[in-house]
């Protein structure tokens, strides 16, 4: 009776231990909306596999790509031989919620000697929770962004008819190079611009995936004024901090090194104008020495400049961009001390506060601008 029963458990085992297996191994994450998941889906198989194919499904619910080429190999599996198959694949939702992955089917054709026969094994669909993205637009989730923002020559020491060629480049690691920014527009009416064709790839590395988007613009001024540019904001999760974080250009200044240029229009001194104006300019030398022969200190004509940073700072305002706004004002500072001229640092601390403080409520850039232009 003993036996029976032993051999009635091993019959009802052999099938089951010979049975092929395809599973989806999902690690134990809490994604947000755009980070990447990393998945495998694993098969274990009896016989021997002539043909395959396997199918992973699109869905509205996420981005997909495969990182690798499959992998199939030899393992023993419980003590007993299978053909091992693993296919690695990135997975990006797209949307907050419960995503549902699969189900993923493996068509196998068998082959045993002279014999074939057609084999359909199925993973069941697993499922995880996705939390929202943590912050208001387009959702960019990744590791290690970089911004470089390249210029081919000074915009401040700009030449007329000069062309100057402007090249940023974003890289960003566990992302698609779809999720990336969209190209900003560098429109401004003293400015023309011809736009270079945009290049965007995601490209597969050892680390996984890299987005890499980079746009050209040929930028040259048309009006002979001062202008910029103001910086370009990118907002991102970091995936190895867990939080929100921001990469931002620097604003572009064209024409304050080409003096000349910045007449605008008006007329050009010539004749007895010109000769007056440059014996002014050697009675200012000549004083200035004089000055310094008395051991008294020439004033400094940068004083009577305006401030080139002046644009940027008004148009950050403007826009109530706080980091744009700290970014322009520390360069308006800058130059205002180089040149002379006070600047009241308490301004720069309550900016400093409203940014990195949470207790910090509004910030009225209004009075910011009165008072870091007063000094």
């Amino acid at each position: 009776m003993v036996r029976l029963l032993l051999l009635l458990l091993l019959l009802i085992a052999a099938p089951a231990a010979a049975q092929d297996r395809l599973r989806i191994e999902l690690p134990e994450v809490h994604p947000v909306v755009g980070e990447m998941i990393r998945l495998t889906v694993r098969g274990e198989y009896t016989g021997f596999v002539a043909l395959e194919e396997m199918i992973f499904p699109d869905s509205p619910a996420y981005d997909w790509m495969q990182l690798l080429p499959d992998d199939w190999r030899q393992e023993r599996v419980n003590g007993l031989p299978r053909q091992v198959f693993e296919r690695q694949i990135a997975l990006i939702p797209r949307r907050p919620g419960n995503l549902v992955i699969g189900p993923v089917t493996h068509h196998l054709t068998k082959a045993d000697g002279a014999t074939r026969s057609v084999v359909d094994v199925t993973a069941p669909a697993v499922s995880v929770a996705v939390a929202p993205y943590p912050a208001p637009g387009l959702p960019l989730a990744a590791r290690n962004l970089k911004v470089t923002d390249e210029l081919s020559d000074d915009p401040a020491r700009i030449r007329d008819n000069q062309t100057i060629r402007r090249r940023i480049t974003i890289t960003a690691e566990d992302t698609m190079a779809h999720l990336l920014p969209t190209r900003p527009d560098l429109r401004e009416a003293w400015l023309i611009s011809f736009t270079a064709p945009e290049i965007r790839e995601t490209r597969l590395t050892e680390r996984g995936p890299l987005a890499f988007v980079q746009w050209e613009w040929s930028l040259r001024p048309i009006t002979g004024e001062q202008g910029t540019l103001p910086p370009i904001r990118i907002s991102w999760f970091d995936l190895a901090k867990r939080e929100l974080r921001g990469a931002i250009t620097q604003p572009i200044i064209f024409g304050y090194g080409y003096v000349g240029a910045n007449v605008g229009g008006g007329a050009r001194l010539t004749g007895p104008w010109l000769g007056g104006a440059a014996a002014l300019a050697g009675l200012a030398v000549a004083l200035a020495w004089a000055l310094r022969g008395q051991g008294l200190r020439a004033p400094d004509w940068r004083r009577w400049l305006p401030n080139p940073h002046a644009a940027a700072l008004r148009q950050a305002a403007a826009a109530g961009d706080l980091l744009a706004l700290r970014h322009a004002a520390r360069a308006y500072a800058d130059h205002a001390r180089r040149a002379g001229r006070p600047v009241d640092p308490t301004a720069l601390e309550r900016l400093d506060r409203a940014i990195f403080s949470p207790e910090a409520g509004g910030f009225d850039t209004a009075a910011f601008l009165r008072q870091i232009r007063k000094g």
